[in-house]
């Protein structure tokens, strides 16, 4: 089985990625824009608690796919 675990920095990337992204394509106030800015670069920075969660979520989640993925592929009948 193929075991996919992110560290904090990919974590982070991914998350940035997601968010630059978002600033670019979604029409919003530039104020908004703004706070969005801020909070990542305080709040979702690597070694705070809130990217931390992110994180560890981001690691289970994508366990669970692989499980579910695994599991599906179990049940796929011969016949096909």
């Amino acid at each position: 089985m193929v075991k996919v675990e992110l560290d904090i920095e990919e974590a982070w990337a991914v998350f940035s990625q997601v968010v630059n992204h978002m600033l670019e394509e979604v029409e919003m106030d530039k104020s908004d824009r703004a706070k969005i800015r801020r909070w990542k670069s305080s709040e979702m920075r690597p070694g705070r608690e809130e990217m931390e969660a992110l994180h560890e979520k981001m690691n289970a989640d994508i366990e669970r796919l692989w499980e579910v993925r695994r599991k599906s592929e179990i049940r796929k009948p011969d016949w096909r």
